[in-house]
C-alpha cells in the first residue's frame, strides 16, 4: 500500500466527543453573561498563527483528527458572536493578516513560482475554510476591507481558481472569488496586466477566461454562486469592460433566462448578478441596456418553473427597482416632508424651553415641506417606469416575505425620485391595497375576515418605507391611521390556525417609523389612538414578539416626542423582558397600566372586544382574568358598560365568544362585588341582573353537546364557581331555585364527561355550589347512588371527586362523612365483584378518584380529624392506602394501578402526620384514643420503602415525597430555636431541635438514607442512584420484608437499564453477607451489629414464594433473580443441609412448569433448575428429571432453551467431564429440537441412562372403577 493510501485510511474518531471536549474547555456560557468585548482573542490569533504556520503543499503535518480539532475549536470561539459580530472588529487585522499571507504565497508559488504544478494541500482548506468562517461570522464587506488587492495577484488568483476542481470544499473558490472581485476594482487598464493582450484588439484573453469560468459557477447552488455574482458584477462595470462584454453578457443572460427550459440554479446566478450589475454599475453605462433589462424580465415572469421560486421573484423585483432607478434621474424629491430638530434632549423638555429661543428651538421652516414651486413639469418619467411601479406593486401582495420586503424598499427607493403627482398616486395606490376584499359590516365597522394578509404585511411595509424617507406626507397621516391601528390588531382565523402576526409587527414598525419621520406637533391629533392601541398590543398580543415590537414602537414615540401620555412611567414598567411572559403581561403590567386613565377604559373595551373573543383559548382564559383585575379599578364603568356588553356576548351562538364571555363574566362580577363598598344591586341594572342569573338557564342543549361543547362547559363551570363564591344575588326564592336547578344540571352532567379535566372543574365548582347553597338529603343520595358498583363508570369517575370537595367540618354535611368514605373504599376497592349474577371489574380512572377523594377530605378536615372522623373509620381510610399499595392492575394502556399507588403515596403524606400529631397530643389516660399504633408507623414507612424501589420512576419520586414528608414531620413545625452550649461551653448557638412525630425503629439509619434535600429529589428518579442507597436498609428487619419484594420486582424486571443497576446492587449486597449468624460474631462470642445473613435472605426469599405463589407478576421477577443469584453462585453457598432446606424451592419451580404456556415463566423456571443443580445429590437427579421432561416439550422455543441450558450447566459444572457427559453434551448439541416430539421422544430417552437416572414410568390414567 503506498503512503498516500496509508494516508487516506486515517483512524475513525468520534466526531461527538471531540466536540464535547472542545466546549468543555470553553470558559464562556452565552447564556450566563452577555459579552462586552472578545473574550478568547488571544486564544483564536494564536490557533490562527499556529494553523498557518504549517506548510501549505505536499503531505500535510496534521492528520484528520488534529485538522477538526483546530477547526471546531475556532468555530466554537468565534461562532457565539454571530449576533455581536462587531466585537471582532479591533481584531480582524490580527485574524485575518496571518491567514491570508500563507494563502497569498502559495497561490503564486503553486501558478508562476518554485513549485508551479504542485497542488495545495488540506492545510490551505483549511485556512480558507477559516477565512470564510469568519466571513459569515462578521460579513464579506467588512472581511474583504482586510485582503490584499495588488496588480500582481489577479492572474495568479484566476490560474488558482482555475486548478479549483468542483468537487473540492466550496469555502475555497468562495474566498478566492471574494478576494478577485476585489481585485476587479484596481484602477489600472487590464490591458496593462494582461500578458496575452494585445493593443490592436479590443478583447481581453484574460477578462474573457474570467467570464467564462464565473458563468460555470453560477451554475452551483452554494454560496461560490453569490462570490461568482459579485465577481461578474464587478468585472463587467469597469470602465475598460463594461463597453464590450457587458452587452455580450446580457445578451447572454436573455438567451438562457428565455429558453424552453432554464436552469433554475442557472437563473437564480444570472439574476444575482444582473442585480449587482445594476447596483454598482454608472447609471450612463447601464442606460443603453435597462430597456433589453425590462423585455428580459417580462420573459421571465412567464416561466412558471421559475416563478414558483421565492428568491426568482425576490431577483425580478429587486432587479425592477435597479432598472427603473437608472431609468429616473437621481435626485432627492425636493418636495419630501423634512423633520428638522432630531434632539432627544429638545423633544423631553419643558415646554418652555422648546418654545424658546437658543440650540432648543424649533425652526418651523426645516419641519415644513420643502419648497413646492420645484418645476416638476420639465421632469419626464420614462415609460417604463409605470411597468417598475406595477410590478413593485404585485410584489406587496406575494405570498413571500422576502419578495414583499424587496417590493416595499423599491416603492420607497423609487418614489423619492419621482414627481409629487406622480409619487401621490403611488401612496394612493398603496392605501387601496388596504381596502381590497373588505367589506362594511351593518355596524359601520370593516370586516378583514376576507383580506390576504399578505397584502397588509406588505402595504404596511411599504408605508413604513415612505414614512420613513418623508414620502408620506402629513396630510396623507388622517387616511393612513385607520388603516394602521386596524392592522395593529389583524389577526383571522384560517382553519385551525389564525393569520396576521407578520401584519401586526410590520404595523408595528409604521408606527416605529412615525416616531421617526414626523414631529410631535404632526402626529399630536393622532396621539390618543396611537398610544392607546400600541400599549394594548404591548400587553395584549398573543404573540411575544408582537408585544416586544409594539413596546418598542412606544418607546420610540415616547423618546422622540414626547406626548404619550405617561410614557415615561409606562416604559419603565412595560420593558422588553416583562412583557415577554404572557401571564405577567396580561395580569400585572396591563393593570398597571390601566392605572392611568387615559389607557384604563381603552384597555377594557379592547380586552371585550378583540381578546376575550381570540381564537386561542389560553388566551382568552388569562385575558378573562386581566379583565377582572382591570374592572376594580372603575366599578361604574366596569357596572355600567363592561359586565352588559360581557352579559351579551355570554349567550352569544359563536363558541369562542360565548367561552371568553362567560368565563370573563364570572371572573369580573366576582371580583366587582369583593371590591364594592355598596351591593351591586344598587350599581347595576337590574334588567342586566336579571341577565347574568338566565345565562346558564338560557343555555342552548346544542351548545352542551357535541364538536365543542367541552369548551363552553368549562366556561360554565368558571361562571358558575364565581358567581357562587360571590354569593351573587340570584333574585326571588322562586328564581332563584330556577337558576340552581339549571345551574345544577350543569354541573351534574359535566361530572358525566369523558374529559378528566373538565371532571376536576365540575368537581370543584360542585364544591362552592354545595358550600354556598348547600344540599339536600335526596341529592346527597343520589350522589351516593353514582359511584356504588355497578354504576356508570362516567358518572362513577366524576361525583368521585365531587364527594371529596365537600367541606365535612360544615355542621350540615359532618353526619354524611361515614357514608362518603365508605362508599369511597368501595370505589376504591380493585377487586372485581359480582353484581346481579355480572362480574364487574372497577374502572382504574374511578379508583383513582375516589382515593384522591378522600385524600382531599382529610386535608380539608386537618385539626378536626378526629371530631368527624371516628376510630374505626379512620382504620378503613388506612387500610384502604395499604390496599391501593398493592394496586398491580395492567389493562390495554399498560400499569394503570401505577395511579392507584401513587394516589395512594399522597393520601399516606397527608393522613399520617395529620393524624400522628393529634395522638402526640393525647393524654397518657387517653392512649385508647390513639389512632395510629406504632406498628402501623412502622408499617407505612415499610410499604413506602417498597415503592421507592419500584420500576416506574414516577412511583419511586412520589415514594420518596411521601417518606420525606412523613419522616421529616414534626410536631411543631414553626418552634423556636433554643440557645444550645457548643464546644467547650463557652459559647451559646441557636438551635432549633425537631421533635417529629413519627415513632419508627432505626430512625438514624433510614434518615441517612432517605435525606431532606433538593437533590434527593433527582436521585429517586434515577435507577444508578437509588438503589445503590437504598439496599443497605435490607439490614433493618422491619422494613425487610417489603423492601426485598420491591427490589425482586425490580431486578426481574423488563426494563434493561433498570435490571442492570438494581440486580447489580442486590447480587453485590448478598455476596458480601454471612452465611450464618455465627459468621459475625467477634471473639467475645457478641454481635457486632444487627446484620442480615444469607440464611435469613433465603428464609425472606422462601416467605415471598409462600406468599405470591400463583401471582405470576411476582412470581416471574423471582424466578429471573433466583436464576440471578444461583448464576452468580451466592446460593450455592448454602450447601450444607443444616443450613437451609431447597427442597420447597425445587417443588415450587416444577409447580410452575407444569401446564404453563408462558415462555417466559418457562424459560425462567429452566434457568433456575439449572441452578439449582449446582447443589448435587438428590436434589439434582430430581432436577435432571424435570428438565429431561421439557426436552420434549410442546413448545419448540422451550425444548431449544432447555438443550442449550442443560448443555451450559453440564459444560460449566466443576466435576471431572466423563465420557457419558461428554455424549450427553454431543446429543444436545447435534439435535434438532425444533423437529416434532415423537421424533425427539427416542432421542431424549436415550439421555437418562447417560446421566444414571431411571426412566420414569407412565401412570395408567384411572379408569371408572379405580381410585
Amino acid at each position: 500500500m503506498s503512503d498516500d493510501q496509508e494516508h487516506q485510511q486515517e483512524e475513525a474518531f468520534d466526531i461527538e466527543a471531540l466536540l464535547d471536549s472542545v466546549q468543555d474547555h470553553d470558559g464562556y456560557h452565552p447564556t450566563s453573561k452577555t459579552p462586552s468585548f472578545f473574550y478568547n482573542s488571544t486564544q483564536v490569533i494564536n490557533d490562527i498563527k499556529h494553523v498557518a504556520s504549517f506548510s501549505l503543499v505536499g503531505e500535510p503535518e496534521l492528520d484528520l483528527r488534529a485538522r477538526w480539532g483546530l477547526q471546531m475549536n475556532l468555530e466554537n470561539h468565534i461562532g457565539k458572536y454571530q449576533y455581536q459580530s462587531y466585537l471582532l472588529d479591533p481584531f480582524l487585522e490580527e485574524m485575518i493578516a496571518p491567514l491570508i499571507t500563507p494563502l497569498r504565497k502559495v497561490v503564486h508559488d503553486v501558478t508562476f513560482g518554485d513549485l508551479k504544478g504542485q497542488a495545495m494541500n488540506e492545510h490551505g482548506d483549511l485556512l480558507f475554510y477559516i477565512l470564510n468562517y469568519i466571513c459569515k461570522t462578521r460579513g464579506y464587506k467588512t472581511i474583504v476591507k482586510f485582503l490584499p488587492h495588488e496588480v500582481a495577484d489577479l492572474e495568479p488568483a484566476f490560474e488558482f481558481l482555475k486548478r479549483q476542481d468542483k468537487r473540492r470544499v466550496w469555502e475555497t473558490r468562495y474566498v478566492l472569488l471574494i478576494w478577485l472581485s476585489l481585485m476587479c476594482m484596481i484602477p489600472f487598464d487590464l490591458k496593462t496586466i494582461d500578458s496575452q493582450a494585445t493593443k490592436d484588439s479590443d478583447r481581453i484573453p484574460l477578462v474573457d477566461q474570467m467570464l467564462e469560468r464565473g458563468k460555470t459557477y453560477l451554475h452551483c447552488a452554494g454560496k461560490d454562486r453569490d462570490g461568482a455574482s459579485l465577481f461578474l458584477a464587478r468585472l463587467l462595470t469597469r470602465k475598460d469592460t463594461c463597453r464590450v462584454y457587458l452587452p455580450e453578457f446580457v445578451h447572454w443572460a436573455r438567451n438562457s433566462l428565455q429558453s424552453e427550459a432554464p436552469n433554475l440554479i442557472e437563473s437564480i446566478g444570472i439574476m444575482g448578478t444582473l442585480c449587482w450589475i445594476f447596483k454598482l454599475g454608472q447609471r450612463e453605462v447601464l442606460l443603453p441596456i435597462a430597456d433589453q433589462l425590462e423585455q428580459l424580465l417580462v420573459g421571465v415572469e412567464t416561466k412558471e418553473g421559475l416563478m414558483s421560486n421565492s428568491t426568482v421573484k425576490k431577483y425580478i423585483v429587486k432587479l425592477s427597482q435597479r432598472v427603473g432607478l437608472c431609468l429616473l434621474k437621481p435626485r432627492v424629491a425636493a418636495w419630501r416632508y423634512q423633520r428638522g430638530n432630531r434632539s432627544l434632549v429638545s423633544n423631553l423638555a419643558p415646554d418652555a424651553v422648546r418654545q424658546g429661543g437658543g440650540a432648543g428651538k424649533m425652526d418651523k421652516v426645516s419641519m415644513t415641506i420643502a419648497d413646492e414651486d420645484e418645476d416638476d413639469e420639465n421632469f419626464d418619467v420614462p415609460d417604463a417606469v409605470e411597468n417598475v411601479i406595477e410590478r413593485l406593486m404585485n410584489g406587496l401582495r406575494d405570498r413571500d416575505t422576502i419578495v414583499r420586503w424587496s417590493a416595499a424598499k423599491g416603492m420607497g427607493r423609487m418614489s423619492n425620485r419621482l414627481p409629487k403627482e406622480m409619487a401621490d398616486d403611488v401612496v394612493g395606490g398603496i392605501f387601496e391595497l388596504f381596502s381590497e376584499d373588505v367589506f362594511e359590516l351593518p355596524n359601520g365597522e370593516p370586516d378583514i375576515s376576507s383580506v390576504s394578509e399578505h397584502t397588509w404585511h406588505g402595504a404596511c411595509l411599504a408605508i413604513a418605507e415612505l414614512s420613513r424617507r418623508g414620502l408620506l406626507l402629513p396630510h396623507r397621516l388622517t387616511e393612513v391611521i385607520p388603516w394602521i391601528i386596524l392592522a395593529l390588531k389583524f389577526d383571522v382565523k384560517r382553519g385551525a390556525h389564525s393569520v396576521g402576526s407578520n401584519v401586526r409587527d410590520s404595523a408595528c414598525y409604521v408606527c416605529w417609523s412615525f416616531a421617526r419621520a414626523y414631529t410631535p406637533d404632526v402626529l399630536d391629533v393622532h396621539v390618543r389612538k396611537l398610544s392607546n392601541t400600541l400599549i394594548a398590543v404591548s400587553v395584549f398580543d398573543r404573540d411575544i414578539n408582537i408585544r416586544r415590537a409594539s413596546s418598542a414602537a412606544f418607546q420610540e414615540n415616547v423618546g422622540r416626542m414626547g406626548i404619550f401620555p405617561h410614557g415615561i412611567d409606562i416604559v419603565t414598567v412595560a420593558d422588553y423582558f416583562s412583557i415577554g411572559n404572557i401571564n405577567n403581561s396580561f395580569l400585572n403590567v396591563a393593570p398597571y397600566i390601566a392605572g392611568f386613565e387615559e389607557y384604563r377604559r381603552y384597555l377594557s373595551e379592547h380586552l371585550v372586544d378583540v381578546v376575550i373573543t381570540h381564537w386561542d383559548i389560553a388566551v382568552r382564559e388569562v385575558a378573562a382574568e386581566a379583565m377582572a383585575r382591570i374592572a376594580v379599578l372603575d366599578l361604574d364603568f366596569a357596572c355600567k358598560s363592561i359586565i352588559p356588553a360581557l352579559t351579551k356576548n355570554a349567550t352569544s351562538l359563536d363558541s369562542v365568544v360565548r367561552h371568553g364571555a362567560l368565563i370573563a363574566l364570572g371572573r369580573t362580577c366576582k371580583a366587582v362585588k369583593a371590591h364594592s363598598d355598596i351591593p351591586v344591586e344598587e350599581r347595576i341594572a337590574p334588567e342586566v341582573l336579571q341577565a347574568i342569573t338566565q345565562v346558564v338557564p338560557s343555555t342552548p342543549e346544542f351548545t352542551l353537546s357535541g364538536f365543542g361543547s367541552e369548551h363552553t362547559r368549562q366556561a360554565l363551570c368558571v361562571y358558575i364557581t364565581c358567581l357562587s363564591e360571590a354569593a351573587w344575588p340570584l333574585g326571588d326564592s322562586a328564581n332563584q331555585s330556577a337558576v340552581l336547578k339549571s345551574w345544577k344540571g350543569i354541573v351534574y352532567t359535566t361530572l358525566e364527561r369523558i374529559e378528566e379535566p373538565l371532571q376536576k372543574l365540575a368537581s370543584e365548582t360542585f364544591r362552592a355550589l354545595v358550600g354556598q347553597y348547600g344540599i339536600t338529603e335526596t341529592e346527597f343520595e343520589q350522589c351516593l347512588t353514582r359511584i356504588r358498583p355497578g354504576a356508570e363508570y362516567l358518572g362513577q369517575r366524576g361525583f368521585a371527586l365531587a364527594l371529596g370537595e365537600i367541606d365535612y367540618r360544615d355542621a350540615r354535611y359532618s353526619g354524611y362523612s361515614t357514608k362518603v368514605v365508605e362508599a369511597l373504599d368501595v370505589t376504591a376497592n380493585h377487586n372485581s365483584m359480582v353484581i346481579r349474577g355480572a362480574e364487574i371489574k372497577p374502572d382504574a380512572e374511578s379508583r383513582r378518584n375516589a382515593i384522591n377523594s378522600v385524600t382531599n377530605i382529610v386535608k380539608v378536615l386537618g385539626i378536626d380529624y378526629k371530631r368527624v372522623i371516628s376510630h374505626s373509620l379512620s382504620n378503613k381510610i388506612l387500610q384502604m392506602y395499604f390496599r391501593g399499595l398493592e394496586d398491580y392492575s395492567v389493562d390495554h394502556r399498560g400499569d394503570v394501578g401505577s395511579w392507584i399507588r401513587e394516589a395512594s403515596m399522597q393520601g399516606l403524606q397527608t393522613m399520617v402526620p395529620i393524624v400522628a400529631r393529634l395522638d402526640y397530643h393525647l393524654a397518657p389516660s387517653q392512649a385508647d384514643q390513639c389512632y395510629l399504633s406504632d406498628e402501623v408507623h412502622t408499617q407505612v414507612l415499610a410499604k413506602l420503602l417498597q415503592q421507592s424501589v419500584e420500576k416506574i420512576d414516577r412511583i419511586r419520586g412520589a415514594a420518596a415525597t411521601a417518606m420525606v414528608a412523613i419522616l421529616y414531620a414534626e410536631v411543631d413545625p414553626e418552634a423556636e430555636a433554643v440557645p444550645v452550649v457548643v464546644g467547650n461551653g463557652a459559647e451559646e448557638e441557636m438551635r432549633r431541635e425537631p421533635e417529629y412525630v413519627l415513632r419508627i425503629p432505626h430512625r438514624v439509619e433510614v434518615m441517612k438514607v432517605v435525606e431532606k434535600s433538593d437533590e434527593m429529589n433527582l436521585i429517586w428518579l434515577q435507577a444508578s442512584e437509588v438503589y445503590a442507597r437504598i439496599v443497605q436498609l435490607l439490614h433493618l428487619p422491619e422494613y425487610r420484608a417489603e423492601l426485598l419484594l420491591g427490589f425482586v420486582i425490580s431486578a426481574g424486571g423488563l426494563t434493561e437499564t433498570l435490571v442492570r443497576h438494581s440486580s447489580s446492587c442486590l447480587t453485590e449486597f448478598v455476596s458480601s453477607l454471612p452465611i450464618t449468624a455465627n459468621d459475625i460474631m467477634d471473639v467475645d462470642g457478641t454481635s457486632i451489629t444487627p446484620t442480615l445473613t444469607l440464611v435469613e435472605f433465603a428464609n425472606e426469599i422462601q416467605k415471598i414464594i409462600d406468599r405470591y405463589e400463583g401471582q405470576d407478576r411476582l412470581i416471574v421477577p423471582l424466578l429471573e433473580v433466583l436464576d440471578l443469584l444461583f448464576e452468580s453462585g451466592i446460593l450455592l453457598l448454602l450447601n450444607h443441609p443444616t443450613d437451609f432446606d431447597f427442597a420447597p424451592m425445587v417443588k415450587f419451580v416444577r409447580r410452575q412448569t407444569i401446564k404453563c404456556k408462558d415462555t417466559r415463566k418457562l424459560c425462567a423456571s429452566i434457568r433456575t433448575f439449572c441452578g439449582l443443580c449446582g447443589l448435587g445429590g438428590k436434589i439434582k437427579n430430581a432436577i435432571l428429571l424435570e428438565l429431561l421432561r421439557l426436552l420434549v416439550h410442546p413448545f419448540p422455543k422451550i425444548r431449544r432453551t432447555t438443550a442449550d441450558s442443560v448443555y451450559l450447566m453440564l459444560s460449566g459444572s466443576v466435576e471431572e467431564p466423563t465420557k457419558e457427559t461428554e455424549e450427553v453434551g454431543k446429543v444436545l448439541v447435534d439435535t434438532d429440537w425444533n423437529l416434532a416430539v415423537t421424533q425427539l421422544t427416542p432421542i431424549r430417552d436415550r439421555l437418562y441412562p447417560l446421566l444414571g437416572l431411571e426412566k420414569p414410568k407412565a401412570v395408567a390414567p384411572a379408569g371408572p372403577g379405580r381410585k
